[in-house]
């Protein structure tokens, strides 16, 4: 009797494992993950501290969702600059999944700290004080068609206010005065508002550069923003 029961059990355990689905231990893409992997897609890559702030959980969370996609084989993850934070980015099967319109980027250390400080005032202009819809440098490019044909500068993202669409600059190397002087009045031609985040030091050079525009319509912040200065110009 013992024989048969653990015969009988070994068969119908083995007809429960052909029955298993078959992306059983397989990671499975939620709204979330689709959402979030846009999301990183549109910016280049993000940190895991402000993927922390994309999903409103701790550093300690957001790190096991990001070891979790890279499990998956969607996301890569590293340092990229020496002693820097650890960025997130799609590879090419996270780029499929999620169906971003974008191609998989290629990690940039040059390009990493501004990365890191153009999706820093994503989050506090778009997410923390809720003053538009947020337009991407790479969305904005999709408008022109490839890379090679477009002509005009393309602002680190668009600021969408309802009828109004406020360019979106992040400054952190000083550029020559004489681009500084086109680009300012390139953007200040083409759109209602622009709105320049700079580091410390450039903010004396901007802010006189600004003053000279056109339609008077060139706000200068510092970089990280000032709150006050932010909800003032808002």
């Amino acid at each position: 009797m013992t024989r048969r029961t653990s015969a009988a059990s070994l068969v119908v355990g083995e007809r429960a494992r052909r029955r298993q689905r078959r992306d059983f231990g397989s990671v499975r893409m939620s709204e979330r993950d689709a959402r979030l992997l846009l999301l990183i897609g549109e910016q280049y890559a993000v940190t895991v501290d402000q993927l922390a702030r994309l999903i409103g959980r701790t550093y300690r969370t957001a790190r096991w969702l990001r070891d979790r996609w890279q499990n998956a084989g969607w996301v890569a993850s590293r340092q990229l600059v020496a002693g820097g934070p650890s960025y997130v980015w799609l590879t090419r099967e996270g780029t499929r999944v999620a169906q971003s319109p974008h191609r998989t980027w290629e990690p940039n250390p040059g390009m990493a700290v501004h990365i890191e400080a153009v999706t820093e005032i994503r989050l506090l202009l778009e997410r923390q004080l809720g003053l538009g819809e947020w337009q991407s440098e790479r969305t904005i490019a999709k408008t022109y068609g490839p890379r090679s044909e477009v002509r005009l500068h393309l602002p680190d993202a668009v600021l969408v206010r309802g009828q109004e669409r406020v360019a979106i600059e992040v400054e952190l190397t000083l550029k020559s005065r004489a681009r500084l002087d086109e680009l300012v009045r390139d953007l200040g031609e083409r759109y209602q508002q622009v709105w320049y985040f700079a580091a410390a030091r450039l903010v004396p050079t901007l802010t006189e550069v600004a003053s000279l525009a056109r339609w008077q319509n060139v706000q200068v912040h510092h970089h990280p923003p000032l709150l006050h200065e932010l909800r003032l110009a808002a």
